[in-house]
């Protein structure tokens, strides 16, 4: 009998993670009224729990995007491809408040259940709230990262969604 041996993977090297933050953003898209806002995200990953799959996001609390997710509970998550990396700078340095970034990114929203979306995207996965929770500090088991990412502004929220469709564009 031939007897299986554990091998170490980079998270990187494992299939499954397709979404590697550093490297891929993404654009969070909540509604705003009756208009849409886009927010560059970096960080998040994907799972299963509660019998479906999860997407996971953080929002620190005083970004523009993060009381219109939890107001609404509905979300899209989208990737789009490098040459839309400066609409997605964009889209993550300058704030909703202060007028429709999509616009002056060059990005067009399409809407599917109201939920927004650039048109620009391969991928888009329409996502339900399903479980937030403001971090605490005394919960970081590595204290070590509060200052390099925690110096200036809150502490981030995590969202645990469901995805419930995704879309990806395909050549006909």
């Amino acid at each position: 009998m031939t007897r299986k041996e554990f091998v170490s993977l980079a998270p990187e090297e494992y299939g499954a993670l397709e979404f590697r933050p550093a490297r891929d953003w993404m654009l969070i898209g909540a509604r705003d009224g009756e208009g849409e806002n886009l927010m560059t995200a970096s960080w998040g990953g994907f799972g299963f729990a509660w019998g479906r799959p999860i997407a996971l996001c953080l929002i620190r609390p005083e970004r523009y995007t993060h009381d219109l997710v939890l107001h609404e509970g509905r979300l899209s998550l989208s990737f789009l491809p490098k040459e839309y990396r400066e609409a997605m700078r964009i889209c993550g340095t300058v704030s909703g408040r202060e007028g429709n970034k999509s616009f002056r990114a060059g990005l067009h929203c399409a809407r599917k259940e109201e939920i927004p979306y650039p048109e620009e995207a391969d991928t888009v996965l329409l996502c339900r709230v399903l479980y937030a929770e403001g971090m605490k500090r005394e919960g970081f088991c590595d204290a070590s990262l509060l200052p390099h990412f925690y110096a200036e502004g809150g502490l981030h929220t995590l969202l645990l969604c469901s995805v419930e469709e995704v879309l990806v564009k395909r050549e006909e």
